[in-house]
């Protein structure tokens, strides 16, 4: 397989040569560098100035470990509509480094339960050693792809992400993993990228725009129709804007929620 995060050259590369799983090779390569290493330079925003520039408050950042905040590469803010309750089960797929886990850890309580998904080992071992720093002791660690959750058929009453369909090269089987787990009544709540319109061909080339949450990103109306076609129901857009994600005049982030039926 490509080393193709590490590689300069892949740039250059057609997406259509990867298959998927070099693709998901690829962005977990490259986000566990965002953890390991968050101070460098990359093609898309990581850490504090960009946490607060979406909306996550500078003196709860100023409260938490720098380890928390300094690796966090959303696509925006989902946390003031994300209405976990106490008690619940909450799964965050593409966790990062843990910032938006430790928020749900504080809105779902010690009764609750959290599930921090993500395909990149570096950053589950830091967002273990993060919550862990905070106290937060009712969360299992899941190393794995979004589209194969190694959970059981409706366990979850929320699930939420920030940016994780874009990374995912096969978004209908996320969105189907997505509906499996949830329990009847359940919902999905999550932040992502999002298109006005069709991109030009030779953005969709370019696996660096894909790292960028820009090659992936699908039309609105497209993504809605998807999770409805996937068997969640009343999809919706809470929120749209801009922000350091959307680098292309073409994307907006998004706030989009739906459901499983009782």
């Amino acid at each position: 397989m490509r080393d193709v995060a590490k590689d300069n050259s892949a740039a250059a590369e057609l997406l259509k040569a990867f298959s998927h799983d070099e693709i998901k090779a690829a962005v977990a390569d490259r986000y566990g560098r965002v953890a390991t290493c968050p101070a460098e330079k990359f093609n898309f925003p990581v850490g504090r100035q960009f946490a607060e520039s979406v909306g996550y408050p500078a003196d709860l950042l100023d409260r938490l470990p720098a380890s928390i905040w300094e690796s966090f590469t959303g696509a925006g803010n989902p946390q003031s509509f994300v209405d976990a309750r106490p008690g619940e089960t909450l799964l965050d797929l593409g966790c990062g480094a843990g910032l938006d886990l430790f928020l749900y850890a504080q809105k779902i309580g010690p009764t609750g339960r959290l599930f921090g998904l993500d395909l990149s080992r570096p950053m589950l071992d830091k967002a273990r050693v993060n919550l862990a720093a905070v106290g937060v002791a009712n969360v299992e660690w899941l190393n794995a792809p979004a589209d194969a959750i190694p959970l059981p058929d409706r366990s979850v009453d929320l699930v939420t992400a920030n940016g994780i369909y874009n990374l995912s090269p096969d978004k209908d089987a996320v969105m189907r993993e997505v509906f499996r787990v949830l329990k009847p009544g359940g919902r999905t709540i999550f932040a992502e990228i999002i298109l006005k319109g069709e991109l030009p061909q030779d953005v969709r080339r370019d696996i660096n725009d894909w790292f960028r949450c820009i090659g992936g990103a699908l039309v609105q109306q497209d993504f809605l129709a998807r999770l409805e076609h996937a068997g969640l129901c009343h999809p919706q857009v809470l929120w749209l804007g801009r922000n350091a994600r959307t680098g292309h005049e073409l994307s907006l982030s998004a706030v989009i929620r739906a459901e499983r039926m009782p």
